[in-house]
């Protein structure tokens, strides 16, 4: 990725958009994610970032943030620049993304995705390279100072072609539900969300099993616990975290860390690509004392390794989890598709947890997918067989207009 795919990435890995209730009407979605998600006010400054490809919905949320009363800055990227920038930039001349100093004096960043087709725009590139700019990433402090930034964010993208082909997708299909997850129900996706934090923030133990090998379990600690309802709300923005400070369309999560060492047992995760398309399936590991060991997979191991080994031993620390709580979102494991959003999906995330208040700062990291996973917390069951236990199930409505306070 670019220097700053790689940080928007970092700050948060949220993927998102649109919907059938908004077909292809910019200025309604640009309405729902200026006035709704992001709340912006007149004065602020709005970042809007984006690919070539999303400059319609780009350009209408910079109208929709005019209208509001506030000061649009546009940052446009393209793949043949990026892909310039990852292949062709002299290695003594990476270095942390300067632009992000302005960022930092900004009131709202609102990204759509960067690249038309990621895969495409990484293919060859040498781990140790993508290691480097995440490396000066890291190195440049950005993520202590987002904290301590006004900054607040919405992370919205939309079905694309290439990637639905490249998951040998169906691309209407795909299309019609990633749109409907943003009309979701998200009055009642918060309220499932704020019980599942009750049991989260007091909980003790986690633990994590599933059909296909995982049996795990992590204490919990105590740590902050993050809820994505697609609202940032007056409140949330008084938040100091800038986790609580963010928000993704379609949303729909829960999320948090774990003691950095506590982890033991067996990982088993669902099929999944790794950076520019290579297969990972099979994959397993066991997990002693929070660390990744005994690596196998029926098939992407070897590119696994050399994809994180150059971020040291901390990026194989599983750091953090996170459910989806979205229920038009829905996986296809068996063509590696697992939205985080979906509700019961389960992911473990490896390496930097320290913008959600932990102690793991490694520029690496990998996110695996727990196909139907059961959860418990102490005993008490929140997911089972991938299904959310809850009494209250999150229904597909028109997304309303509300601002929570």
């Amino acid at each position: 990725m670019m220097k700053r795919g790689v940080l928007m990435s970092g700050i948060l890995s949220l993927l998102l958009l649109t919907g059938p209730a908004f077909g292809q009407n910019y200025e309604q979605i640009a309405k729902q994610i200026v006035n709704t998600s992001a709340g912006v006010k007149p004065g602020e400054l709005v970042v809007i970032t984006g690919g070539q490809h999303t400059l319609p919905l780009m350009e209408a949320v910079a109208v929709e943030v005019t209208r509001a009363g506030g000061q649009a800055t546009m940052m446009l990227g393209t793949d043949k620049v990026a892909r310039a920038e990852l292949m062709e930039m002299p290695e003594s001349a990476i270095q942390a993304d300067k632009t992000n100093n302005w960022l930092l004096q900004a009131d709202v960043l609102i990204t759509l995705p960067q690249y038309e087709d990621g895969r495409a725009v990484m293919a060859g590139v040498s781990p140790a390279r993508m290691a480097k700019f995440s490396q000066v990433a890291a190195a440049s402090g950005l993520t202590e100072k987002l904290d301590a930034s006004k900054l607040r964010g919405v992370f919205v993208s939309y079905p694309n072609k290439s990637f639905a082909a490249a998951q040998q997708l169906d691309y209407p299909s795909y299309e019609q539900m990633v749109w409907g997850g943003i009309g979701a129900d998200y009055a009642a996706i918060a309220g499932q969300a704020e019980r599942l934090k009750q049991t989260l923030a007091t909980g003790k133990k986690m633990r994590i099993t599933s059909p296909a090998g995982t049996d795990l379990t992590l204490e919990l600690g105590g740590r902050p616990v993050f809820t994505d309802d697609g609202v940032v709300s007056a409140a949330d923005q008084q938040e100091k975290l800038i986790y609580n400070r963010t928000a993704a369309l379609p949303g729909g999560r829960i999320y948090g860390t774990c003691q950095e060492t506590s982890g033991t047992g067996r990982l088993a995760a669902a099929n999944d690509y790794i950076s520019d398309g290579k297969p990972l399936t099979g994959f397993k590991a066991d997990l002693k004392s929070g660390q990744l060991a005994n690596v196998r997979a029926d098939a992407g191991a070897d590119a696994f390794q050399q994809q994180m080994a150059p971020y040291g031993p901390t990026a194989m620390q599983i750091t953090n989890f996170s459910i989806g709580l979205n229920p038009v979102m829905k996986p296809q494991s068996d063509k590696s598709y697992n939205p985080n959003t979906a509700a019961g999906m389960v992911y473990l995330r490896t390496g930097n947890n320290s913008l959600l208040g932990g102690t793991n700062k490694s520029p690496g990291g990998y996110s695996f997918p727990i196909a139907n996973a059961t959860v418990e917390v102490d005993g008490k069951v929140l997911v089972r067989n991938g299904q959310l236990v809850s009494t209250a199930v999150a229904s597909t409505a028109p997304a309303p207009k509300k601002s929570r306070k």
